[in-house]
């Protein structure tokens, strides 16, 4: 039976530690570029769903923009067209718009008048 030599297990160790360290080296640097890859793909994930969502944002910004703008329109218009028929109506009864005009002041008098 051959001895167990020290010098011979120790060097084998000192080499397998040697093979052991390198291969986890070799571990990290894949588990870090696994890890950048994966958090690139993470980075442009959230970057294309920030895009969809400004998108949509601009798109429903620009939609109620036009119904303002629409509403303001019908909203000059129908003042426009109230204005025409009251002045109409002043014209066709003078007198009984005074009366109204009065009736009016008086009312907001009495409202606001101190007690």
């Amino acid at each position: 039976m051959a001895e167990p030599n020290a010098q011979e297990d120790f060097s084998k160790l000192t080499n397998d530690l040697a093979v052991l360290r390198a291969d986890v080296a070799k571990l990290a640097d894949t588990l870090t570029t696994l890890a950048r890859s994966q958090s690139g793909a993470a980075a442009d994930a959230v970057t294309s769903r920030v895009r969809e969502g400004k998108a949509k944002a601009e798109a429903t910004a620009a939609e109620l923009l036009d119904e303002g703008r629409a509403a303001y329109d019908e909203a000059r218009e129908r003042a426009s067209q109230l204005g025409g028929d009251v002045t109409s109506a002043i014209e066709r009864n003078p007198l009984g718009a005074v009366a109204a005009a009065l009736g009016v002041g008086f009312l907001l008098g009495l409202l606001t008048r101190g007690r």
